[in-house]
């Protein structure tokens, strides 16, 4: 009997050692056992480009009760008295696949009136954001014909809103009535 007990008592020594748990510490880092089947997998993300271009203010103060009319991108500058044009911003957003460089380009999609000229001009650099400051700081005249605003640049975002991305002010000579459906256009590429 006593033989028996004695096994008994080894046999159930040597279980509950089998099944013991240890209990890591995974605040320090020395603390941590190492063992078992350790493996490691790999992952890949592909994130898909991304081109966002905004004119800001969204609404001007002045004609008409201060209307947003005219200053997002891609519409036509207000042409009525007492449209701020002076202190436009461009805000982008930029992510192209394996960094490729890219440029913004202003055009218009109509021929501006025999007479009339429009230019826009980067005047300054906002803050904020995390983008390659590379503007064209020449004055562009508008026309149907693409022109670079904005030389080559990677990723990058401006922030939103005033004193982030390019400030930009149009300067308009011998003001006529631009044709319906006129629109200056801003486009990454």
């Amino acid at each position: 009997m006593k033989r028996t007990i004695h096994i008994l008592f080894i046999l159930l020594l040597s279980s509950s050692m089998a099944w013991a748990q240890e209990t890591i510490n995974t605040n320090i880092l020395n603390l941590i056992v190492l063992g078992g089947d350790q493996k490691s997998t790999g992952a890949s993300i592909e994130l898909l480009p991304i081109a966002i271009i905004d004119i800001e203010p969204e609404t001007l103060a002045g004609a008409g009760g201060g209307a947003g009319a005219g200053t997002e991108a891609g519409l036509p500058p207000p042409s009525s008295g007492g449209a701020d044009l002076s202190n436009l911003w461009i805000n982008f957003t930029h992510r192209a696949q394996n960094y490729q460089p890219a440029r913004i380009y202003v055009s218009t999609n109509q021929p501006i009136p025999n007479g009339m000229k429009i230019e826009v001009q980067i005047t300054q650099t906002g803050t904020g954001g995390n983008y390659p400051k590379n503007p064209n700081t020449n004055k562009i005249r508008l026309s149907q014909t693409e022109q670079v605003i904005v030389y080559d640049f990677a990723n990058g975002y401006t922030g939103d809103g005033l004193n982030r991305g390019y400030h930009i002010t149009y300067t308009i000579s011998n003001s006529k009535t631009l044709p319906a459906g006129f629109e200056v256009i801003y486009r990454i590429q």
